[in-house]
């Protein structure tokens, strides 16, 4: 007769911890977001100036239906933010689209954090980030060549005022010689 008592205490408390675990379980309702940034490769290294594309991925299989979440994309030197967006996108289970941020022309050359924080208007909050580098622009290239060109062109001027004065001269030494 104890062990049928015993088993009846060991059944109820196994009943009561199982739904404690349940209501816990229920309460603590976790969302499973998945969230993941790329940059191809043509754009790790863009110039001050230029669009930094990227893909964002993001899977929502716990969300039956559409749902609205705030993307802010921010553009961060350490733990300083140089640029920042923020957009609305509707999404239900999984969405995975092409976006962009124009880097700011004052950008030193650098490696650079691109970060995307994900809330909704409940309880989530996510957040991911990539690297990308900033290097120096075809436009300071171009300038450079344009710099040297107009050198370039100054030259060219003197040289061939200098042989014309030259044959002036010899021009001229030629007639006294006469």
């Amino acid at each position: 007769m104890n062990l049928n008592i015993n088993n009846k205490i060991i059944f109820g408390l196994m009943w009561i911890f199982g739904l404690i675990v349940a209501v816990f379980v229920i309460s603590k309702s976790v969302l499973a977001l998945n969230l993941v940034i790329h940059i191809p490769e043509k754009y790790l290294e863009v110039t001050a100036g230029e669009r930094l594309t990227f893909e964002l991925e993001v899977k929502y299989p716990e969300n039956p239906s559409r749902r609205d979440l705030r993307l802010t994309y921010q553009i961060k030197k350490g733990n300083t933010v140089v640029s920042e967006s923020k957009v609305l996108k509707a999404i239900e289970t999984q969405s995975s689209f092409m976006d962009y941020m124009t880097i700011p022309e004052s950008l030193e050359v650098g490696t650079y954090t691109i970060t995307n924080k994900v809330q909704d208007y409940e309880n989530l909050n996510e957040e991911v980030s990539t690297d990308f580098r900033v290097v120096k622009g075809r436009n300071d290239l171009m300038k450079y060549i344009y710099i040297l060109g107009v050198a370039i062109g100054i030259v060219d001027v003197l040289v061939i005022t200098e042989f014309w004065l030259i044959l002036k001269m010899k021009k001229k030494v030629e007639n006294e010689k006469k």
